[in-house]
Parts: structure tokens; sequence; C-alpha cells
């Protein structure tokens, strides 16, 4: 009876990952955003990412660094909080899968706008509105 085994090398990294925010949006006033992620490869399972960049994980208050961030389950859908503060936020990814061939790192970048529009009326009666300019 002959013994052997069928060995597979796989070399190759999950390919054509993407990174969206909030469905591609270049501005939002919430910290609380939503990331897609996809790749090309048509099985997924045991792939596992990273999730970092200007996203508050726990009480950190820092952004969060690839080496910081820890593995997870790989997601089509993650939702993440963006650190406080107004201005441009970048979230990143890396994804590998189940033997740690790691993809390319992909970003994704979102500007945070908390504060509040400011209307101001002038006219002879502010309490009537028209939708006619004069």
């Amino acid at each position: 009876m002959a013994s052997y085994f069928n060995l597979t090398l796989d070399t190759t990294a999950p390919a054509g990952c993407t990174l969206k925010i909030n469905n591609g949006a270049t501005k939002t006033g919430q910290l609380g955003v939503t990331l897609a992620l996809s790749c090309f490869d048509p099985v997924t399972t045991g792939y596992t990412m990273k999730v970092y960049g200007d996203i508050k994980v726990g009480v950190n208050t820092a952004a969060l660094t690839k080496e910081a961030a820890a593995w997870e389950n790989y997601a089509v859908s993650k939702s993440v909080n963006l650190l406080a503060g107004d201005g441009p936020k970048t979230v990143k990814v890396v994804i590998r899968d189940d033997v740690y061939n790691e993809a390319n790192e992909v970003t994704a970048s979102i500007t945070l706008d908390t504060t509040l529009p400011t209307v101001t009326i002038t006219g002879p009666d502010v309490a009537k509105l028209s939708t006619q300019s004069g």
C-alpha cells in the first residue's frame, strides 16, 4: 500500500481588494461609519483582516497602527467609529488568506465634519419664508 498525500502550495495573496467608507462618500457628520470590503477571490473562507488608521478601538484615542490592530475574521461590511475631531480620516485594511499570504494594504479616506450649519435669515419679516427670491 502506497503512502502519499497531496500538498497544495499557495503563494498567492488575496487579489483585487477594495475598501469604501459609507459607500464612497467624501464627507460625514457622524463618528460611526460603515466600511465595505471586497476581493476578487471567489472563495474567502478562512480569510482574516486587520482594520486600522483613524478609528477608535476600545478606549484608544490615537490612530491605530497595523502592528497594534488585531486580526479578525474577514467580512464584507464592518462598522467602525472614527477618531473624534473634524478633518480628514483615513482607514486602512490588510486582508490575508488562510495560509497568511497578505494582500497589499488598501486605504480609504473621508472628511469628518461635525459642525452644525449656521443659518441667518434677514429681511422685513423673518417669520415668513418663500421659495421665491426677493
